[in-house]
């Protein structure tokens, strides 16, 4: 290689290595590329809800044909003396062409749902793979083998896939989030992860933190979706499927007893009623599955002495047993509380918090994501109105009518204390009703968590935004004007200027409340 090869082959190379959610990726991209080089991204995100497009990637791939063709020529001339520093950097670059070649298969195969674990394009990729790495001259042999490298391919598609498609928004704070769990599924260096962790990230237990409604559920689904499966030559297949691979139990909607035994399993004879051995969660999962334990918060403290158990020793027993048994997958929980406060009060264990946050992600409120900002807001409505009507230009046109409405209604500063699932209330409502009434504008008149007095003290919006939603909610309740001005002790006209969309002649209706 020329110095000026070596040095496009190291930068190439160095892309498998980096987290795609970051501006490190599209730095390099632009080192790549030089002037040709698109700068207009900040940052790799789904802005819009749909299919990843970054135009370096197409442009770096050009560069991949014209510099594999380049040495591939010199290799066929005959005997050529390599360096391990050529080596290694030839090597690197050529699993990042094989990465870019067979990603629009991966990601068809995941489209389509691939439950099956057989793969029928492996034959070629081993092709491809023995041509580029193992037919090289030289004493030096390549850090990558062919199943395993399969199998990392497969995994990076599944992880892209999840993070880019389940975590919306085109905020820095979107953006940070979704680096934070690629690197909670390969760690921050990827290389490492390659060498070493790829099998063994099913011992760190991930906890999820944040407000209600912010999507602490497709965090986990998208990490438990995204564990590492290996791939068996001989038999051309993954050894399980990774549609199956996530399992979720929300302990908060289950009593002690069924969670013990769902999570645990029993023996004939626990508890009245187990008529028949029954494996739990913890039996049934294999190194590549993982457990979400959704609000761990809520757990009595006779449970959290039975994880922390599982946590340290890996093992737990059946309900009614004394036999131990292994836990071999991964575990991930969530909470919206505070566990440091819950720890200082004695609900919460702090050896289970400590065991639990090994690596922890939090997510962001709605409020921090859209920041007041219209184009933010118009992405998530977006992104929102294609998972509910699955149609692209209706999705558009709805979204337009929903941010318009959201707009004069709510005002672009109202904080979504519901955070994303309220946001996808109010787009149900406005497709089926077309208003929508925030149930925290009015809420019990006592402050106290969840109250007005909590919804006061974080509010964003002015005094007329607040009169416009208190007035729209009290109108759908009450059915006319009249009533409303009633309800409200104020002037009809007054009413009527907050109120948008009434009747014809509302202001005449009178009826008896």
């Amino acid at each position: 290689m020329t110095s000026e090869e070596l040095r496009l082959a190291r930068q190439i190379g160095s892309l498998n290595y980096l987290n795609p959610f970051t501006s490190e990726r599209l730095d390099c991209e632009r080192e790549i590329l030089g002037k040709d080089a698109v700068v207009d991204l900040a940052v790799w995100h789904n802005a819009n809800g749909g299919k990843p497009s970054n135009p370096n990637v197409a442009k770096i791939r050009e560069l991949c044909v014209w510099l594999s063709a380049r040495l591939e020529e010199r290799l066929r001339r005959g005997r050529v003396e390599i360096s391990r520093e050529v080596f290694q950097a030839y090597d690197e670059f050529s699993i990042y062409c094989l990465y870019d070649r067979y990603f629009p298969q991966l990601t068809d195969s995941l489209k389509q749902g691939m439950t099956t674990t057989r793969v029928p394009f492996f034959p070629e990729f081993r092709v491809d793979f023995q041509n580029r790495l193992q037919g090289m001259p030289g004493r030096f042999e390549s850090q990558f083998s062919c199943g395993k490298t399969f199998a990392v391919f497969h995994q990076i598609c599944r992880a892209f896939h999840a993070v880019f498609g389940d975590i919306a928004g085109g905020s820095e704070e979107a953006a940070r989030l979704r680096a934070k769990i690629w690197q909670s599924i390969f760690t921050h260096d990827i290389a490492r992860y390659h060498r070493l962790l790829f099998d063994r990230m099913n011992q760190i237990t991930t906890l999820i933190t944040g407000e209600s409604g912010t999507g602490k559920e497709l965090v986990a689904r998208a990490i438990g979706l995204s564990q590492y499966i290996p791939f068996d030559e001989a038999r051309g297949e993954f050894v399980q499927d990774n549609q199956s691979s996530f399992k979720a139990l929300q302990l908060s909607a289950m009593p002690q007893s069924i969670i013990e035994s769902e999570l645990f399993g029993h023996i004939r004879g626990a508890y009245t009623g187990a008529v028949a051995d029954h494996a739990g969660y913890l039996e049934i999962c294999t190194p590549c599955d993982s457990i979400f334990l959704d609000e761990i918060g809520e757990t009595s403290l006779e449970m959290q002495i039975k994880l922390l158990r599982v946590l340290q020793s890996r093992s737990f027993q059946r309900l009614g047993d004394i036999a131990p048994r292994a836990f071999q997958g991964k575990l991930l929980a969530a909470t919206n509380r505070n566990l440091v406060k819950e720890c200082q009060k004695g609900n919460f264990r702090s050896d289970l918090f400590y065991r639990l946050c090994a690596d922890a992600i939090e997510t962001v409120p709605l409020r921090c994501m859209l920041n007041g900002g219209d184009e933010e807001l118009y992405r998530f409505v977006k992104v929102l109105s294609l998972r509910i009507l699955q149609d692209d230009s209706e999705a558009v046109s709805f979204a337009d009518e929903a941010c318009d409405w959201i707009r004069k209604n709510l005002g672009l500063k109202y904080p979504w204390p519901g955070n994303v699932r309220e946001l996808e209330q109010c787009l149900r409502n406005l497709l089926i009703r077309g208003s929508y009434a925030p149930s925290s504008a009015i809420g019990s008149g006592k402050a106290g968590e969840g109250s007005s007095g909590e919804y006061f003290r974080d509010c964003r919006l002015t005094a007329e935004e607040v009169m416009r939603q208190y007035l729209q909610a009290l109108y759908e309740r009450e059915g006319n004007l009249a009533r409303t001005a009633a309800a409200a002790g104020l002037d009809r006209r007054t009413v009527r200027k907050y109120l948008e969309k009434l009747p014809p002649d509302a202001s005449d209706i009178s009826s008896p409340p």
